[in-house]
């Protein structure tokens, strides 16, 4: 085992006075206090105003399935007599068809509901998707 020579024997008393000082300074209360410029404020504003009018907004739906049209139709049937409440949709992608179903405005929603979904569901996929505000 090495011993410690006195050059290093000091630097260690250093840090670990250092140390303890960092910790006595974290543990002091204090306010903060937050400045924005005017400008700044008016942005904001203009921005959440901007957001209101629009239509549809960056979200996410469900998607059931990608195939034919036969398919689509018969997912699309079966999904509505398990889950009436929530809104189907078929579109064409040529030559497929697709069959999304909800509208979430966050993850947390659209994966919350994939996880009921998946049950009677499971090749449910989440998509990207424009939903209505």
């Amino acid at each position: 085992m090495r011993k410690l020579t006195y050059k290093n024997q000091g630097w260690l008393l250093i840090f670990a006075l250092i140390c303890s000082l960092n910790l006595v300074a974290q543990t002091e209360e204090g306010t903060i206090k937050v400045q924005s410029n005017q400008r700044v404020k008016q942005l904001v504003a203009k921005k959440r105003a901007f957001n209101k009018n629009q239509k549809f907004i960056k979200g996410y739906k469900i998607q059931l399935f990608f195939g034919s049209e036969q398919n689509a139709i018969a997912i699309r049937k079966k999904f509505g007599e398990v889950f009436p409440d929530i809104p189907t949709e078929r579109l064409l992608h040529s030559p497929y068809w697709k069959v999304w179903v909800g509208s979430y405005k966050t993850k947390l929603e659209a994966d919350r509901a994939l996880a009921e979904i998946k049950d009677g569901f499971p090749g449910a996929i989440r998509v990207n998707a424009k939903v209505p505000n």
